[in-house]
């Protein structure tokens, strides 16, 4: 428990009174619905804290931390994904939402997280707090139409066995630095617990027996009698499932004019730039919430993630953080790991906020020297990036 100037206490939410209230607080918040927020709370409560900022007795705030992993550099990393984070409007200027994230760091770090991943509703808070921004997740409206002429050995299946997919996933997206490894209990939560108006449809794609791909996607019904298609997951790892599963979604041009994927589900550059004849006229982009990542413990950070096997060296850090304050540390890399140790001249100097935003891939330490958030003999900034060189972020998970 925290009390911030005796006016704001952050505590665990207390049973079923407690999660109706943060729902209505919520819903107030975002222009929501209380009861989608419930069925999201009551799915998610027993696998992740919901925390509640009170003031004078009354619920001002709160958010949710989702336990899981995140692969960076091949390797899975322990992170807590910060979530569901509301400020009543009534509550709002008064130091809640900066109690909120102090707490969320304290918590991250004490349940055994390096990382704090997010989406933001407001990017200025969050940098503010330590966390920067990875990527802007994207929404890809492709026309069905141009989908509708490919095809791939194999076969589409519902209801894809779901240890399968996870299996899938875990062995495909380890390739990319950002991508969540989902506890079993994902889904339930993030999937499963939605508005139960909405049609749900999952989709594996088979080579033989074994899966090779699959798709999740809604569908609803759009005004003009159109239906319209929102995929949330496509993860193929053969040229076959990408192009049976993209004419599986072709395949329903007559009801739906377009397909929809969205929160970054395909990667920024994706595969349909190569494959469609007229992509530019195919495909539409649009931005939506910005992925955002913070370190919460520098140490557990370095020496979990996998770097590549060729880089070797030393960097020296200064990294100053807003709820920890000034550290010093020195990493060095070698054979694929890291080691950190306590200490060094802080040849580098950043805030934890550019060195998550260079941890995940996003961001070089030469281009964060240039925009300001860096600071360090070009020697040494050349160094840091060479730990890491050839690493490719992409999120595409949404939480």
């Amino acid at each position: 428990m925290e009390r911030d100037r005796d006016t704001i206490e952050v505590r665990d939410a207390r049973g079923d009174d407690d999660l109706r209230r943060f729902a209505e607080v919520d819903a107030e918040s975002f222009a929501g619905h209380a009861a989608a927020n419930m069925r999201w709370l009551t799915a998610a409560a027993p696998h992740a804290p919901l925390r509640l900022a009170c003031m004078e007795g009354e619920v001002a705030g709160g958010y949710m931390l989702l336990p899981f992993g995140q692969f960076f550099g091949g390797r899975s990393v322990p992170a807590g994904g910060v979530t569901a984070v509301a400020v009543h409007p009534a509550w709002r200027r008064r130091g809640v939402a900066g109690a909120l994230m102090r707490d969320c760091v304290t918590l991250a770090r004490e349940r055994g997280a390096a990382l704090a991943p997010l989406h933001a509703a407001t990017v200025r808070l969050y940098r503010r707090w330590g966390w920067e921004v990875c990527s802007q997740t994207l929404r890809q409206i492709v026309r069905t139409e141009a989908l509708s002429g490919f095809s791939g050995s194999g076969r589409v299946r519902a209801k894809p066995d779901r240890s399968a997919i996870e299996a899938l996933r875990r062995s495909h997206l380890a390739d990319w630095d950002g991508p969540l490894d989902r506890p079993d209990w994902f889904l339930s939560t993030e999937w499963d617990a939605g508005d139960p108006d909405t049609l749900r449809f999952e989709y594996g794609w088979y080579e033989g027996d074994h899966l090779t791909g699959y798709v999740r996607y809604e569908s609803d019904r759009q005004a003009g009698s159109w239906i319209r298609l929102r995929v949330q997951e496509l993860v193929v790892t053969t040229l076959d499932a990408l192009r049976g599963l993209l004419g599986f979604l072709g395949g329903q041009e007559s009801q739906s004019r377009d397909v929809i994927f969205v929160h970054s589900a395909v990667v920024d550059a994706s595969q349909l730039l190569w494959l469609l004849p007229e992509p530019h006229r195919d495909i539409e982009v649009q931005g939506y919430l910005c992925w955002m990542q913070r370190i919460v413990n520098i140490g557990l950070a370095m020496s979990s993630r996998g770097w590549p096997a060729a880089a070797a060296g030393r960097v020296e850090m200064e990294v100053t953080d807003p709820v920890t304050g000034v550290e010093r540390v020195v990493l060095e890399v070698e054979g694929g790991s890291a080691l950190v140790t306590p200490g060094g001249s802080g040849q580098i100097r950043c805030g934890i906020g550019a060195l998550s935003a260079w941890y995940s891939s996003a961001l070089r330490a030469q281009d964060a020297a240039r925009l300001g958030l860096l600071e360090g003999d070009a020697p040494v900034v050349s160094t840091m990036d060479g730990l890491i060189a050839g690493g490719r972020s992409w999120m595409p998970d949404f939480f």
